[in-house]
């Protein structure tokens, strides 16, 4: 009874929960009012102030090689990402096949000692696929929040420099040397 009562509460959390998880806080999003932008802001500046990276991200990037980066910003990275997992699972793919060539399949690569090859291969294959996810992720995160500080630090010295000219002319009114003369 108790496990049924489990499994009735994990099917109702399915549907309120949704896809998407968020362990922090998000306090940029769809919801704020329109921000005050600057006049020189290019668009893309303006999208990279704009994109968060999720929880929902990290499971995209587990099927999409180099997606935090790209979402990023940073394409040069995203690409080589893309090919470090592609080749890690090119490495797999030649370890399967091999296998098969020996009608081995995988408990045999720990019990047999000739395998030893097919191993090393595997291992390696496996860390390169979860190390670039990893780095993904992580550097991913990294190069997005840094980029968004070097904008708004650009931008924050630009508007600081337009109130302080601005706060010194707080009423409207200029000095002015004036001259009458009645008749």
């Amino acid at each position: 009874m108790k496990q049924l009562l489990i499994l009735f509460i994990l099917m109702f959390s399915q549907f309120v929960a949704a896809q998407d998880i968020d362990l922090y806080q998000r306090y940029v999003g769809d919801r704020e009012k329109m921000p005050n932008l600057y006049e020189n802001m290019t668009f893309e500046e303006y999208q990279v102030l704009s994109r968060d990276i999720r929880m929902m991200d990290m499971m995209y990037a587990t099927i999409v090689p180099g997606y935090i980066h790209f979402k990023a910003g940073d394409k040069k990275k995203g690409y080589y990402i893309l090919g470090a997992r592609m080749s890690g699972y090119a490495g797999l793919t030649a370890n399967y096949i091999r296998l098969n060539n020996y009608d081995k399949n995988y408990t045999d690569l720990f019990n047999d000692p000739a395998l030893k090859t097919d191993r090393l291969l595997f291992f390696t294959s496996i860390s390169i696929v979860l190390s670039s996810y990893v780095y993904d992720w992580i550097h991913g995160k990294h190069t997005l929040e840094k980029r968004q500080e070097l904008i708004r630090y650009k931008y924050g010295i630009k508007l600081k420099m337009e109130e302080q000219v601005s706060l010194g002319n707080s009423y409207g009114a200029a000095p002015v040397l004036s001259l009458t003369l009645n008749f």
